[in-house]
């Protein structure tokens, strides 16, 4: 699933090839899904004619700054990709369209001319938005509820700590909720506590001064460098988890370089990367935690029923 890093390579290849130029023709799909309710013609009309300003980026929502105070707002889902003619694809993810040199792309949603610039947004699985929004796309819904962005303004040591404390959660279903830290998805998240050497079920109530100093700065440290390279993973830092997570289910146990195993968990229900030697689970919570949100309350709250 596309993540921070994705979204932020997206925006500057926008911002590069479409800031200062005209949207000539606009060629929408009729998806009411991916457009959220809008028809292919109402997309249309309001585009066509508009001059690009600027891009911005908030976690996974990155955008488009258009004339007369209009936004044209994306976000990938599970399968969305940008896709510019002529342009390479280089980043971590399998592309699931392959461009070669057929234009329009297979499962194009939305197809932009500007000049010799020609834009395309493909979603073979319908699960990414486009949405065009009557002013700053960063003071829309989507965009404004979201938490903190780890590369754009990641809170002071203090005030980070005070947010995970405060959270009666496991710590990986924690970093996941986007109106927490914006832009982290389960790759970073997994990257982020192995390199903190923290487990992802631990609750995020119980981890100390020390851990959430670190945890932050990998958090910032894992986005940044990922950004940094564009999202291109060959150019991850090889002590990465990253690079060796991805053989689970097929047919070999997963491990680091130097032996030490990697199991899977499922933390919130997600499937959690741990490394077992390094990443110490230190809470009586059992590993298969809901990851439901709870406030941490004092030891005499009662505990819920299980359903």
């Amino acid at each position: 699933m596309p993540e921070l890093p994705d979204a932020e390579r997206a925006r500057k290849l926008l911002h590069k090839r479409c800031v200062g130029r005209k949207i000539t023709a606009v060629r929408a799909a009729s998806d009411t899904i991916v457009f959220s309710g809008a028809s292919a013609a109402e997309v249309e009309a309001q585009l066509l004619g508009r001059q690009v300003t600027d891009s911005g980026r908030r976690g996974k929502q990155f955008w488009l700054s258009l004339s007369d105070d209009l936004s044209l707002l994306l976000h990938f889902g599970m399968t969305g990709e940008m896709h510019i003619q002529g342009e390479q694809q280089n980043h971590y993810r399998k592309i699931s369209v392959d461009v070669g040199d057929a234009w329009p792309p297979q499962y194009t949603k939305l197809e932009l001319d500007l000049g010799s610039t020609r834009v395309a947004f493909t979603d073979p699985r319908r699960l990414g938005r486009i949405r065009v929004y009557e002013g700053d796309a960063a003071a829309s819904p989507v965009v404004s509820k979201l938490g903190f962005d780890p590369v754009i303004d990641p809170p002071d040591p203090e005030t980070f700590a005070r947010l995970v404390t405060c959270r009666r959660m496991p710590i990986k279903a924690l970093l996941l909720k986007q109106d927490f830290s914006a832009g982290v998805g389960n790759w970073i998240a997994d990257e982020v506590l192995f390199q903190s050497r923290i487990h992802p079920a631990q609750m995020a109530n119980s981890l100390n001064q020390a851990q959430t100093r670190v945890l932050l700065d990998q958090l910032k440290l894992v986005c940044r460098t990922a950004v940094d390279v564009n999202a291109e993973s060959t150019l991850f830092p090889k002590d990465w988890l990253f690079h060796y997570r991805w053989t689970k289910g097929r047919g070999r146990a997963p491990q680091l370089p130097d032996g030490r195993q990697i199991e899977f968990v499922t933390v919130g229900g997600r499937t959690s990367a741990v490394v077992p030697a390094v990443q110490v689970l230190d809470s009586p919570e059992p590993v298969e935690a809901s990851g439901e949100d709870e406030e941490a309350e004092p030891a005499r709250r009662s505990k819920r029923r299980k359903k």
